[in-house]
């Protein structure tokens, strides 16, 4: 008999490429400085999109951004916290992130869905 996986995947639960964009500070004509996100599209990583769960929601959430989904990523981190996150029309901001186990065999991003930002 063979030895085989089953894994139980619906359609769109699958990884999908997300693209990274860094920020940078720049400062504004009145004197402030405020955070730009820039990228290439060329720093991508391969992760499986979720809804977040309550217990992700009340552990990892900010004062002022509430984490809505989780992104997993196998491997070490690509991304860091306050990165922007592109899937095709979606955005996402990047929370918080638990190198889980800290030995980089995944990721786990929390992430919150921003709609008002293109």
């Amino acid at each position: 008999m063979k030895n085989v996986k089953m894994m139980y995947l619906r359609p769109g639960n699958l990884f999908k490429q997300f693209i990274v964009e860094g920020n940078e500070p720049v400062v504004l004509k009145n004197g402030r400085v405020a955070m730009k996100h820039t990228g290439d599209g060329t720093n991508t990583l391969m992760g499986c999109l979720a809804e977040a769960t309550d217990d992700d929601r009340t552990n990892h959430s900010q004062k002022d951004h509430v984490v809505t989904h989780t992104i997993v990523q196998s491997g070490k981190p690509k991304a860091k916290r306050t990165d922007k996150l592109v899937l095709g029309e979606r955005v996402f901001y990047i929370v918080d992130i638990d190198d889980a186990g800290a030995l980089g065999l995944s990721t786990i991003y929390y992430a919150e869905e921003r709609r008002d930002v293109k």
